[in-house]
């Protein structure tokens, strides 16, 4: 893949933070991936990376507004009249183990509830802080190239699902200018070096986590006719729940419930009174979203019943409060993107990706009404490493996988022309 873009359109001095918290001055924005892919940080946990990215900003004159929750915080740039676009980063990492070998991986250690664990960006969070920041260096620098005004939105906590959820709770939130568009970008390890990904409409799906108690009457293993057997309700239930999906939803209409954990029972000779189950739910329209929680509890209670149970011991249906609504990427803002980008890159880095069942906290900045939003995908490896990893049968390391590995040198420069244009064709949007 040829590089469109060299990095000298973007060198300036950078000081990041080391681990002996010395200043280092990287040549270029290479560099500055480097140094932000060792010093990864936890969700809620950013507040070097963002301590680096705020002096930067405000190095080239944006107006910050912090107080966003956790560690988020905005960036303003007025350029005199013209629509105003959001543009959103994420800054945190993963409790991930790195194992790509690379010369500058993390060796990071943090405290995760109250245990320490190795830290990684494992899901391109520092491709996505680099693209962002070069593209807000070359809007200051060119300023008779767009007008209107630019918002720069680094979020803390994506990982978790709470970053986006506590900026917008927060009073200095309603103080930013209203958006006519808001974007985002994310990589995608399944894509070229060169590729856009874009998906109108329901693009990423909406979370939620629930723990549910099935609750039963204890005894002995030997004589269950003697209790209510809760570990026998997990299993019906488990199973029962499955065809939610397969037969109370639409064939076109995607959901996902999964079960992740089961906690019950000591000791095989024992019935325990209780079993706990911790599950994921992912769906994209509001409708589908209400019909599985309806379903889960109606199952739950009907089982219960049946089993002879009295409403006191029917199960507990606990929705955790970190539920994100979908990503939905407006049709007409994409095709404008798309267009921008197109001109410069060819009308082959453009490609139409699938809605997957990932959930992104990006959807919750839509807000109601709705205001036009987009989160289009990065290709992170060449066609060259594709090809090593076709060739040994390996698919390409996905997503929050430890061996999760941009072809950076090469992706970068891409998606920071990608996101510049797609910038200016937002700013020039009549």
């Amino acid at each position: 893949m040829k590089k469109t873009i060299i990095f000298a359109l973007f060198l300036v001095p950078l000081y990041l933070w080391a681990q002996d918290n010395a200043s280092l001055t990287p040549s270029d924005y290479l560099k500055v991936y480097q140094q932000l892919h060792a010093h990864p940080e936890l969700s809620g946990q950013e507040k070097n990376t963002a301590d680096f990215l705020k002096k930067q900003l405000q190095s080239w004159g944006y107006t910050l507004q912090d107080s966003l929750g956790f560690y988020s915080f905005a960036a303003v740039l007025k350029n005199g009249k013209g629509p105003t676009v959001l543009y959103r980063t994420d800054m945190d990492a993963l409790p991930v183990e790195e194992q790509t070998g690379l010369p500058f991986a993390s060796s990071v250690k943090a405290l995760k509830d109250g245990i320490e664990t190795p830290v990684m960006h494992a899901c391109g969070h520092d491709a996505h802080m680099v693209t962002w920041l070069a593209v807000a260096e070359y809007m200051t620098k060119h300023p008779k190239s767009w007008k209107g005004t630019l918002v720069l939105l680094a979020q803390s906590a994506e990982e978790i699902g709470q970053g986006a959820r506590m900026a917008i709770a927060q009073p200095n939130f309603k103080k930013l200018p209203t958006p006519n568009y808001q974007i985002a970008m994310h990589n995608n390890a399944d894509l070229a070096v060169g590729q856009v990904g874009f998906c109108d409409g329901y693009a990423m799906a909406a979370v939620d986590m629930m723990n549910i108690t099935i609750h039963g009457i204890g005894g002995h293993g030997a004589v269950p006719q003697n209790a209510i057997d809760p570990i026998v309700l997990s299993a019906q239930y488990i199973t029962e729940i499955q065809t939610i999906v397969s037969r109370n939803l639409p064939p076109t209409e995607s959901a996902v419930i999964t079960v992740g954990a089961i906690q019950g029972g000591t000791i095989g000779n024992v019935i325990p009174s209780q079993v706990e189950l911790k599950l994921t739910i992912r769906s994209f329209s509001p409708q589908a979203r209400q019909l599985i929680l309806d379903r889960l509890k109606a199952i739950g209670d009907g089982l219960a019943a049946s089993a002879g149970l009295p409403p006191s011991l029917w199960p507990e249906y606990h929705l955790l409060d970190m539920s994100i609504g979908p990503v939905y990427n407006d049709s007409a803002m994409g095709k404008l993107v798309a267009e921008s980008i197109q001109k410069k890159l060819g009308k082959q880095a453009i490609v139409p990706v699938e809605p997957i069942m990932i959930g992104e906290d990006f959807g919750m900045y839509r807000g109601n009404p709705a205001i036009p939003s987009y989160l289009v995908w990065m290709g992170t490896l060449t066609s060259e490493t594709q090809e090593k990893y076709k060739s040994q049968k390996q698919k390409n390391p996905s997503l929050h996988s430890a061996q999760f590995a941009p072809d950076y040198q090469a992706s970068l420069p891409v998606s920071i022309q990608a996101m510049t244009l797609a910038l200016h064709g937002l700013f020039a949007a009549k």
